[in-house]
């Protein structure tokens, strides 16, 4: 601490009379200020999943969320699927590999534990407290599996999707 004396501080009053006051300089404190938090952001494999995932027959939707912000090694994936479509077996196997292998893959990648979890939801809802969505599918799959709906060309080269 630096202490200045000498200092004068003049009123312009009949009244008062010139005083002397002492300041005082403190060295910078040693502490670093408060940040503010920011979350850990998920690998780029993880949004390329949610891609691969959302291209898959039947699925409109994918998000990635992760249930507690400050650990990105768990990550749910929620599949929206396209209205009044199951998936079979086969397709839900073929989910469950790619996520797993994901999973696997950036365990061996970056040395570290990483938890995935898929399930289907009928509609994504709110996000609760503590967790971050990390990754959303960037297209919107118009078309259920091939049975479903049928492309229709129609005029001036649009398509028009039907129900059939």
């Amino acid at each position: 601490m630096t202490v200045i004396t000498n200092s004068r501080a003049e009123l312009q009053s009949s009244t008062s009379n010139p005083k002397t006051f002492k300041f005082f300089e403190f060295p910078p404190s040693p502490l670093k200020p408060k940040q503010s938090f920011k979350s850990p952001t998920a690998p780029v494999e993880v949004q390329e999943l949610v891609q691969k995932l959302a291209k898959i027959d039947g699925v409109a939707k994918v998000r990635a969320i992760a249930p507690r912000t400050e650990d990105i090694h768990w990550i749910e994936f929620e599949l929206e699927l396209c209205p009044e479509t199951e998936l079979d077996y086969e397709t839900w196997d073929k989910i469950q590999d790619l996520v797993i292998d994901c999973e696997w893959d950036l365990r061996d990648k970056t040395n570290e534990k990483w938890y995935f979890d898929e399930k289907l939801v009928e509609k994504f809802v709110r996000i609760q407290d503590g967790a971050k969505e990390v990754a959303r599918s960037e297209t919107i799959t118009l078309s259920s599996p091939t049975s479903y709906y049928n492309s229709v060309k129609s005029g001036s080269n649009w398509y028009v999707i039907a129900r059939t």
